[in-house]
C-alpha cells in the first residue's frame, strides 16, 4: 500500500508562501516506509490526518492510495480500506468513555491474524496498565487512555498505521515501550507508518522526517 500526494494544499493556505515538504509538493510514501511528519501548531496537521482518512476534501491537488485518487473512491469502498488496511491513533483517541478497556477493544470489527482478546490483555501488561482491563475509560488518566488507544490500533489488521501525537502524555519509559510494540506490529504486518508529532525527537528505526 502506498500514498501519493500531488501538489496537495489546504484551501486556507493557497495564497501563502509555504516552506513545507508536504504542501504543494509531490510526495510518495511506500509500503513499509516509516515517516515522521513534524508539524508545529498552525501548519495543518489535523487537516492532513482528515485528508488521509477521507474525512475532508477542502484542498487542491490530489491524494492517491494504491494509484486510486482518494476523492474518487466510493464511500463503501473507502470504508473497507479503512477497516482492513489503515489503523489510526487519533489525537483525541476516540475511545468510548463509558465502556471498559476490554469493551473498547472488543468493538473492533476484526482482530489481526493470530491475535485475540487475550493478546490485548498481554499488551496492557507490557504497558503497565493490566489492572485497568475492566475499568471504564473515563476513570483513566490521559496517558493511560493513550496506551489503550495504541493497543486498540495495533490489534486490528493494517497495511498503514497513522498516528497523531500518540505519545504526547507519556513519559520516556512508556513511550519506548509503546514504540517497541508498534515496531513489532509493523514488522509482522510488513506495514508502513505515518507519525505526526510536534517534536522532531523519535526513536523508531529507519524513520524519515518531513517538515509539514
Amino acid at each position: 500500500m502506498h500514498f501519493k500526494f500531488q501538489q496537495l494544499c489546504p484551501h486556507v493556505f493557497q495564497n501563502q508562501d509555504l516552506k513545507s515538504a508536504i504542501w504543494n509538493q509531490d510526495v510518495e510514501i511506500k509500503t513499509g516506509d516509516k515517516v515522521l511528519i513534524h508539524a508545529i501548531s498552525g501548519t495543518g496537521k489535523t487537516s492532513l490526518i482528515h485528508y488521509l482518512l477521507g474525512l475532508r476534501h477542502d484542498y487542491t491537488g490530489s491524494i492517491h492510495i494504491d494509484n486510486q485518487e482518494l476523492s474518487r473512491i466510493e464511500i463503501e469502498a473507502f470504508t473497507q480500506i479503512r477497516r482492513i488496511d489503515i489503523s489510526t491513533v487519533f489525537q483525541d483517541l476516540q475511545l468510548f468513555e463509558n465502556l471498559s478497556v476490554k469493551e473498547n477493544i472488543l468493538l473492533l470489527p476484526e482482530f489481526a491474524k493470530g491475535y485475540d482478546i487475550e493478546d490485548a490483555r498481554k499488551m496492557l501488561d507490557v504497558l503497565d496498565i493490566k489492572d485497568k482491563w475492566d475499568q471504564t475509560v473515563k476513570t483513566l488518566s490521559f496517558g493511560q487512555k493513550q496506551r489503550v488507544a495504541i493497543i486498540r490500533a495495533l490489534m486490528k489488521p493494517f497495511r498503514f498505521l497513522i498516528c497523531d501525537e500518540p505519545f504526547s502524555h507519556l513519559d520516556h519509559q512508556n513511550s519506548m515501550k509503546c514504540t517497541a510494540l508498534i515496531e513489532k506490529r509493523l514488522k509482522e504486518e510488513n506495514a508502513g507508518m505515518i507519525l505526526l508529532a510536534l517534536e522532531r525527537e523519535c526513536t523508531f528505526e529507519n524513520i524519515k522526517t518531513l517538515e509539514l
